[in-house]
Order: C-alpha cells, then sequence, then structure tokens
C-alpha cells in the first residue's frame, strides 16, 4: 500500500503563484447536474480567475461514455486551445471549497504536471480515491490513510479533481503504451481491466510522470442525500478499528474502483 510520501508542506496558502496560467476547464457530465455543485464549481472557477488564471476554453463532454468523454475534452483542447498549460478536472459530482481551484493550480507550480486534490468514495468505508501499486497483485490499490496537509506521491487516482499538464499530455500520446483507437483513457473495466481514469494514469507512468496528490485540498463527493468527506471516512476507520479490537489493522478497507 502507498500513502503519500513526501514531505513538501502543503498548509493554507493566502497568495496563489497562478496569475497568466492558462487552463482549459474540464466537467464530464453522465447525467443531471446537481445546483449545489453546480455554484460551488462556478464560485471555485471565479476565484481562480479573480487570482490570475486565464481559462483558455471550455472543453467539458455532455453524455458520452466514461473514456469517450475523458479523450473528446483532451481532443477538443489541443485543437481549440492549444496554447493551455494544461487541463482541470472537475466531475459534475465533486463540490470544491472556494479556494480549491486556485490551490491545486499553485501546487502545480512545484514542476508538477499531475495533481490531484482528495476526495472520498461514497460507499463505506469511504476511501481517499487514490491508490498504490501492488507488483504482487498486479493492481492498484486504494490508501488505506493519509497524512493531513502533504503534498505526496500515489500511483493512481479518481480523475473528480484533478490537473494534467498538456505537456504530459503529448508525451503520453507519442508513448508505446498508447494506442489511438483507445486514445488517453482506455475503459477496460468490462475486461478485467481497470476503469478510464487508473489506466491513463498508468500510462503517465510508463510516459515517465509522476502523480503527486495535496491532501490540503479536500473537496466533497456527492452521494444521495449527502456529499462525503474526510470526516465520513475517519469516522468509518475509526468504528472499523474498534470492531476488531486492534490498534493498527493490516487493510483496511481494501474494496472499491476509483470513482
Amino acid at each position: 500500500m502507498t500513502e503519500p510520501t513526501s514531505g513538501t508542506s502543503a498548509a493554507p496558502a493566502q497568495e496563489y503563484s497562478i496569475k497568466g496560467m492558462k487552463v482549459a476547464f474540464a466537467m464530464p457530465t453522465y447525467g443531471p447536474v446537481d445546483p449545489i455543485t453546480s455554484k460551488s464549481t462556478r464560485a471555485a472557477v471565479m476565484f481562480a480567475s479573480n487570482r490570475g488564471v486565464i481559462w483558455t476554453g471550455d472543453s467539458s463532454p455532455d453524455r458520452l461514455g466514461y473514456g469517450a468523454a475523458r479523450n473528446t475534452a483532451v481532443q477538443h483542447t489541443f485543437k481549440m486551445a492549444p496554447e493551455s498549460d494544461g487541463i482541470m478536472w472537475v466531475d459534475s459530482d465533486i463540490k470544491p471549497e472556494i479556494y480549491s481551484i486556485a490551490r491545486l493550480l499553485d501546487t502545480q507550480h512545484n514542476g508538477f504536471d499531475f495533481v490531484s486534490g482528495v476526495y472520498h468514495q461514497r460507499q463505506p468505508c469511504h476511501n481517499p480515491i487514490f491508490h498504490g501499486w501492488s507488483d504482487e497483485k498486479h493492481c492498484f490499490q486504494p490508501a488505506q490513510d493519509y497524512p493531513p496537509d502533504t503534498i505526496g506521491r500515489a500511483d493512481g487516482c479518481g480523475f473528480g479533481f484533478v490537473y494534467t499538464s498538456l505537456k504530459m499530455l503529448n508525451d503520453i500520446a507519442i508513448s508505446p503504451s498508447f494506442e489511438v483507437k483507445n486514445g488517453w483513457f482506455p475503459d477496460k473495466r468490462d475486461v478485467g481491466g481497470f476503469g478510464e481514469d487508473l489506466t491513463f494514469c498508468w500510462m503517465a507512468k510508463q510516459a515517465g510522470y509522476q502523480l503527486y496528490v495535496d491532501s490540503g485540498i479536500q473537496v466533497l463527493h456527492q452521494a444521495d442525500a449527502k456529499f462525503i468527506g474526510q470526516e465520513d471516512f475517519r469516522r468509518e476507520k475509526e468504528a472499523w478499528i474498534k470492531s476488531c479490537e486492534v490498534d493498527k489493522p493490516a487493510e483496511w478497507g481494501i474494496h472499491g474502483d476509483a470513482g
């Protein structure tokens, strides 16, 4: 199991080094959009604009399959906004804080091409949706826990709240693992493989890129009647530990996919 590993501080920033960044926006939608998440995302986009981000266009696809939606967003960005530094991905069921986008883009200024904030699965145990790679099992496994306010390395993540640079996307496209017919986001979950998000992460690693997770950026994940966040994850974990009467479970909450 890989937890974020790196001592870089991620304390909340009062200023953001994002002025002049050119970023395309992509919010894939697969159905009706909740007005609360939509309003929160618009506020976060405007906050980033007021801090100097130049939005180069909206690459959001609507009502396509998971892999097709994300591939369409990348293709649109390369065609319509090739001057972009990268793409800011926010899923339509994510509720960010007003500063969340600005902070994630500020984290990118550490020289990272691939950065994610933290959100949690809807289902108990509400695991954080980033993963370590197990060579033994040849699969991604969700992190059991993570330190607060830290920027660390991970091997895979869901794509609910992520920044990807166009440089990385271009390098993946010319890497041996890239197939034009499948694009950047091959969805192989129906044939025993990974979903489109984890497949992308695997291809990024093959192209020599590292995923970083900023655990100081917490965004909420919409469930049926509530939003799921860090407090739900901590509560479920504490209850599970007490039920097992152990201090440190060897493998807690190892189940679920990336989304």
